[in-house]
């Protein structure tokens, strides 16, 4: 395993806190958190807080899995972020402020040569795509 790839897992579990949201075997909390995203527009997608009317779903969407990540972008609920960097950049700032904002929310601060970490933990989290187990059957006509 690369020095990268073992500076990955530390880094997720540590200064970038990542497994606070994605945690588990799937690599999510499956909880709803307000990151910030789509916040600074004049009318924000308030999620689930449409439905409830409790305060605290203001902006908050399901923390998504992370496995196969590199095979979904655009990233985010809204398709803000283009790639994986945005993603990781978007975190670094600390997201959005807004008065929902999780409390897990703060800039990270990584330096440099920790933003391309996420790249190999990305490629540890994305399958191999089978295509005899992928593709469809064919059907009779």
């Amino acid at each position: 395993m690369s020095e990268a790839a073992q500076r990955g897992p530390r880094l997720f579990e540590g200064k970038a806190m990542c497994s606070r949201c994605h945690a588990g075997f799937n690599f999510t909390g499956e909880s709803y958190r307000n990151i910030g995203v789509g916040m600074a527009v004049r009318d924000p997608d308030l999620g689930p807080y449409t439905v409830t009317r409790d305060d605290p779903d203001q902006g908050a969407f399901k923390t998504p899995t992370l496995r196969d990540v590199a095979r979904r972008g655009p990233y985010m609920h809204d398709g803000s972020e283009k790639t994986l960097e945005d993603v990781v950049a978007y975190y670094d700032r600390g997201g959005v402020k807004n008065p929902w904002l999780s409390s897990d929310m703060k800039p990270l601060r990584l330096r440099p040569q920790s933003r391309g970490v996420p790249g190999v933990l990305r490629k540890a989290l994305t399958g191999r795509i089978d295509p005899e187990v992928s593709r469809p059957p064919d059907l009779p006509r």
